[in-house]
């Protein structure tokens, strides 16, 4: 009668061992399927004078803007380049694609304004990005993203990507 206890009980011991790492192969699995690796991206991009013109005039509500890409592996440094209007909604919308040694990433992404200005040229965004192909190394990738910018001057523009990216 005791072995039967003994054996009851460690079974009963054992269950809830079993039950947590069941939960969390589960979790491990949910947590991959978002989307690939997570990879973080510093940009900082200017907005390129229009063709015919000397300059730029802060706020400018359409145009193209060029600078760096810097981020984690196994994307690595590189350039972004993107094209953005600034419809009624009062959002930044692009199309990007950012420019690395072994390939592209290209995308899409929509900014809205925070209301953290200390003036009328400084303002902050905070938005979502996909990335809906890509070229080389990156040939079909996939995936979705938030973003956090800066601009001190309407000009010069900081940003942090937080990516999940299928396919690098």
């Amino acid at each position: 009668m005791k072995r039967r206890i003994c054996v009851a009980g460690a079974a009963l011991g054992l269950c809830p061992l079993a039950f947590l790492a069941g939960s969390a192969a589960a979790a491990k699995t949910k947590s991959s399927a978002g989307g690939g690796p997570k990879i973080v991206c510093s940009t900082k991009t200017s907005i390129m004078i229009p063709s015919g013109e000397s300059s730029v005039s802060p706020p400018a509500q359409q145009g193209s803007e060029y600078g760096t890409a810097s981020c984690a592996k196994p994307l690595g440094g590189g350039i972004q380049r993107d094209s953005f209007s600034v419809p009624a909604s009062g959002d930044t919308v692009a199309k990007y694609t950012l420019y690395f040694r072994t390939g592209t990433l290209s995308g899409t992404y929509d900014l809205t304004p925070t209301g953290e200005s200390q003036n009328f040229l400084e303002t902050d965004w905070t938005g979502a990005m996909k990335v809906t192909g890509g070229t080389g190394a990156f040939k079909g990738a996939k995936g979705v993203g938030t973003m956090a910018c800066k601009t001190m001057d309407g000009i010069h523009t900081t940003c942090t990507d937080k990516l999940r990216v299928k396919g690098v």
